[in-house]
């Protein structure tokens, strides 16, 4: 199962097409989460995917929003793990999902990019996810291509 958190606008996000299976969970701006827990479905999902616009380096408020919900799926209490501060994790399903982090918009500078690498390692690192992919892109027509780097 797939969770595929969007800031995009209802009309962008029928553009792009997107494959999905039977028990994939789309949570866009303005929808509400089936269910209405979070982060209960980033806890049990296989892959989760932000498709966020680029700003200032790091993910759109809706997004951070979505995290920050996410958070209750984490014990109150942080541990050091590769010299960092991260949340601990309370449900078995730690490492048995993928990170997939795509950034959309035209003006990202070098410097955007990197904050918004460093902070999705971060992020991949506090979810305790098994890995974490990176994508940008220009404008958010080309987010078609990301049907090619989902599983």
């Amino acid at each position: 199962m797939k969770v595929i958190v969007h800031d995009l606008g209802q009309a962008s996000w029928q553009k792009l097409g997107m494959r999905f299976h039977e028990r994939d969970i789309v949570i866009g701006n303005g929808m509400e989460c089936a269910g209405g827990d979070i982060g209960k479905a980033i806890g049990s999902c296989r892959q989760l995917v932000l498709i966020s616009r680029c700003v200032y380096g790091g993910f759109s408020p809706f997004i951070q929003e979505v995290l920050e919900k996410c958070r209750n799926v984490f014990a109150p209490s942080m541990e050091l793990r590769h010299g960092q501060t991260h949340y601990v994790v309370k449900n078995q399903n730690k490492n048995l999902f993928g990170l997939v982090c795509c950034f959309y918009g035209e003006d990202i500078t070098p410097g955007e990019e990197q904050l918004a690498r460093i902070q999705s390692v971060s992020d991949g690192i506090s979810l305790q996810a098994r890995g974490v992919k990176i994508v940008f892109y220009d404008t958010p027509d080309k987010l078609r291509q990301l049907n090619s780097v989902l599983v």
